[in-house]
């Protein structure tokens, strides 16, 4: 279990699949930003749209509080990695970290979303990098065993 004193930091890309994994995902997420921005300002919505049961402020509560758990879990990983994996966190946390800056206008939710596509493009050339430096260090641990 870890601690808050723990100095190391957790690995999340540690294999070729894993990275291969993040690789996909991001790129789709990435490539779905850009279709949004290409369509043009979208309307902004709530992560828990209104309802005839839940509407008002539960409502408003209820989405404040998934937006602060995102950033708890946003700030846990980020501050739990190091080097490119924490390079790769904070590109894909900086979509949902600016979410909120949608709603103060259209200016602002251009802006975030711009922000959050260029965090997604750094995240995946992150991943990129982490699987390339990977396959060296592969590459070169063949090629000693056989010598």
């Amino acid at each position: 279990m870890r601690t808050l004193t723990q100095s190391h930091p957790t690995r999340l890309l540690t294999t070729h699949a894993r990275i291969v994994v993040a690789i996909v995902l991001t790129a789709f997420v990435f490539a779905q930003a850009i279709k949004g921005i290409l369509a043009g300002p979208g309307k902004w919505v709530w992560l828990i749209s209104p309802s005839h049961v839940f509407h008002g402020w539960p409502m408003i509560a209820a989405n404040v509080f998934i937006y602060s758990y995102w950033c708890w879990l946003g700030f846990w990983c980020i501050r739990g990695t190091v080097g490119r994996e924490r390079v790769f966190i904070v590109g894909w946390f900086a979509d949902i970290l600016l979410w909120p800056l949608r709603m103060l206008g259209a200016e602002w939710a251009a802006a975030s979303r711009h922000i959050g596509a260029l965090g997604l493009a750094v995240a995946l050339l992150a991943a990129l990098s982490l699987l390339l430096d990977q396959s060296d260090a592969a590459d070169s641990n063949s090629k000693t065993e056989a010598t």
